[in-house]
């Protein structure tokens, strides 16, 4: 949800390059011009002796690279997902404006009813995969140790595992969709209804793909993860706008687009592993690795929830002010996911580099891919920042043509600016965390920073002082800075002694 600075130090000299001497007082003869000595002998062994080998690289800068390596592809891969819903809300933030043309709102109810689906599709989803990246730290840990074939084991448990959860997660979300249009606005809720159930047939692809991708991420295999997030955009984008707009299907055409898309993504990154070359494994159900993924997954998804769950409950908050207050706000939730999305994948990364430094038994190393991937995430949230704060109403203005909305997202960002360094840290902070087999941590910091803090103090400033929207995120801001804050604290202190494997 990147602070490496290096310091580069430069010879001496005046600030022009030149050295100055100091004059003498009194004419002193000039002194015999020297020969110039002859150039270097060049003799055969120094020319069989190769050029001077370049000094060797820090370990930091060796690290950084390594991360971003593992880093860059992941977060391509985060944002094309994450552009699945920004570009749903893209096409419906144009309802009505476009295709089939009804009336004026039409396009504010649609974006406000996909902002409301959407997170609580989300806030199932994350259940099932907290307890699918409970592997994670199980295949970097085997990956690490060169236990190729156990890897594989455990990436097949993976797989059954998001069929085991997404069973229940499926009736419990149908569930919630046939109940929203009894608590919102009857417009809203009705079509949030549409757009979730469109969206569910997903729910289990969505878990089965990111199983895949645990495996491939932790044997540094990223090349599929990118086609699939290139071909999920390619069939989601035209069959969004056609069904949404050119059929008139509004929120529940953007739901069934989603859905094609996860199927199209899991189906590359399922190609991508049954092409791999097969090491021995056992493919059955194994119902003691079950149990030991669930140890460090139940944890996670714990932790997910808690902070998706948050942001869930802040969404229907919102929409207690109106329809307007609510598709602003699904508005700027998109455009700050979308920077969370690369924290998210620096995180990943960091998961995998401590996973493996672990295998390897490397407590230095260890500290070092946790520590190197927080700073980095800083740095990059930063930049981001500033763009919200330099232009949040033309950023606003890519994901709905109603003024009035946009409007009323400015201020949000400019909240959003506010939380992005601490948002970053919390993100990448967990994903050290769980490459290590810490998730019970995670979980603690999240209940704490989003129930104890973020959600009252955002509450309180909302409805008790008048704040609406805006006060609801400053809290949010609050609970996230104080997350990243006791995540980061407990890697630093983690790190400085052996850590066993999970």
């Amino acid at each position: 949800m990147p602070d490496r600075a290096r310091a580069l130090s430069r010879a001496g000299g005046s600030p022009d390059g030149t050295r100055h001497a100091t004059r003498p007082a009194t004419v002193a003869p000039a002194p015999a011009r020297a020969l110039p000595s002859p150039p270097p002998r060049i003799t055969w062994r120094a020319l069989a002796s190769g050029p001077t080998p370049s000094p060797p690289v820090s370990p930091l800068r060796s690290e950084l690279r390594s991360l971003w390596k593992l880093a860059a592809p992941l977060a391509v891969l985060q944002l094309a997902h994450s552009a699945i819903g920004a570009v749903g809300t893209a096409i419906v933030g144009r309802y009505g404006r476009v295709g089939v043309v009804l009336e004026p709102g039409a396009g504010e109810r649609a974006v406000a009813a996909v902002g409301l689906g959407n997170v609580l599709y989300f806030a199932v989803a994350t259940l099932g995969l907290g307890f699918v990246l409970g592997f994670d730290p199980l295949l970097a840990q085997a990956i690490g140790a060169g236990e190729r074939g156990e890897a594989r084991r455990i990436a097949w448990q993976a797989g059954w595992m998001s069929l085991l959860v997404s069973i229940p997660l499926t009736g419990a979300l149908a569930a919630i969709a046939f109940a929203l249009p009894a608590f919102m606005e009857q417009g809203t809720g009705a079509e949030a209804r549409d757009y979730l159930l469109a969206h569910l047939p997903s729910l289990w692809p969505f878990l089965l793909a990111a199983a895949a991708r645990a495996y491939l991420q932790a044997r540094d295999i990223v090349r599929p993860l990118l086609v699939g997030a290139v071909v999920a955009n390619v069939v989601h984008a035209p069959l969004a706008w056609w069904l949404a707009l050119e059929l008139g299907w509004g929120a529940a055409g953007a739901g069934w687009a989603a859905s094609a898309g996860t199927l199209a993504m899991m189906a590359v990154l399922l190609a991508a592993f049954f092409q791999l070359p097969g090491e021995a494994s056992a493919r059955s159900i194994d119902p003691a690795m079950l149990r030991r993924a669930a140890r460090v997954g139940g944890p996670l998804a714990l932790q997910l929830f808690a902070e998706v769950g948050a942001f869930a409950l802040a969404t229907i908050f919102v929409g207690v002010l109106g329809e307007r207050a609510l598709a602003s706000h699904h508005v700027a939730l998109t455009l700050s996911s979308l920077s969370f999305q690369v924290a998210l994948a620096i995180g990943a990364a960091a998961s995998v580099r401590v996973g493996h430094a672990i295998g390897r038994e490397d407590v230095p190393g260890t500290r070092r891919a946790g520590l190197t991937a927080i700073g980095a995430g800083a740095v990059f949230m930063a930049g981001c920042a500033l763009l919200f704060v330099a232009l949040p109403a033309e950023l606003a203005g890519t994901l709905t043509a109603e003024p009035p909305v946009i409007a009323a997202a400015v201020p949000l960002l400019l909240v959003a600016a506010a939380f992005q360094i601490g948002d970053g840290i919390q993100a990448i902070a967990a994903g050290a965390l769980r490459g290590a087999g810490d998730t019970r941590t995670t979980m603690l910091a999240n209940l704490l920073g989003h129930y104890a803090i973020g959600l009252p103090v955002g509450l309180g400033l909302c409805f008790g002082l008048g704040w609406g929207a805006s006060g609801l995120w400053w809290g949010l801001s609050a609970g996230l800075c104080a997350v990243g804050a006791l995540l980061s604290v407990r890697f630093w202190r983690l790190s400085r002694r052996p850590i066993a494997r999970a």
